[in-house]
């Protein structure tokens, strides 16, 4: 087992708590402070976000984003049109049972 010391030569941020070392995801102050966008399109702002981060883009599907968030599919459609309207997110289409690629403007 390694020696704190020898992990605090390799490392400069060590993750103790448990929770964090599933990763986080940072939300721009424009998208958290935005009074058009409400809270259901700021937390698929950042879910979109959490993605896209993992590997520089995303996939996730409508029924995916909506379990992330313990919504409905339909209220997730609807803030995506909302992220949409205000030029925070666009997609495009893949095709029929395909997940669509969202481009974080």
């Amino acid at each position: 087992m390694e020696q704190i010391k020898d992990i605090l030569e390799k490392h400069t941020i060590i993750v103790l708590n448990e929770a964090l070392k599933h990763g986080f995801t940072q939300l721009p102050n424009y998208v958290l402070r935005n009074g058009k966008l409400s809270t259901g399109a700021r937390l698929t702002y950042a879910v979109l976000l959490s993605y896209a981060w993992q590997k520089d883009s995303c996939f996730p599907g409508q029924g995916q984003i909506a379990e992330d968030l313990g919504v409905g599919e339909r209220m997730i459609r609807n803030y995506l049109q909302e992220l949409k309207k205000y030029s925070f997110i666009d997609w495009k289409q893949r095709g029929l049972n395909k997940t669509n690629i969202y481009y974080i403007l």
